[in-house]
């Protein structure tokens, strides 16, 4: 029982040691942010179960570099591989 205790517990303790470092480097590192340009569009459902795709105006979104998500942000190796943005109308 011990045993298992440690091993359910190790996972756990090395993600919240990973995530304070990763917090405690983005809050000392001089330029944390950039900024992304992420291409929206809208998918409009229309007769027949057809979906239109209408380009919609892009955005620049605020991104941190880190591993996980901080300070209201996403992070850059994150949202440099999600560049479109389909939002769905109807």
């Amino acid at each position: 029982m011990r045993i298992l205790r440690k091993a359910l517990l190790a996972p756990i303790a090395f993600v919240i040691t990973l995530y304070a470092f990763d917090y405690l480097y983005a809050r000392i590192r001089h330029a944390p942010f950039a900024n992304v340009h992420i291409d929206q569009y809208y998918a409009v459902t229309e007769k027949f179960n057809m979906i239109a795709y209408e380009r919609g105006t892009p955005v620049n979104e605020r991104c941190v570099y880190s591993l996980f998500p901080h300070f209201g942000s996403s992070p850059c190796w994150y949202l440099t591989r999600h560049t479109l943005r389909y939002i769905k109308v109807g």
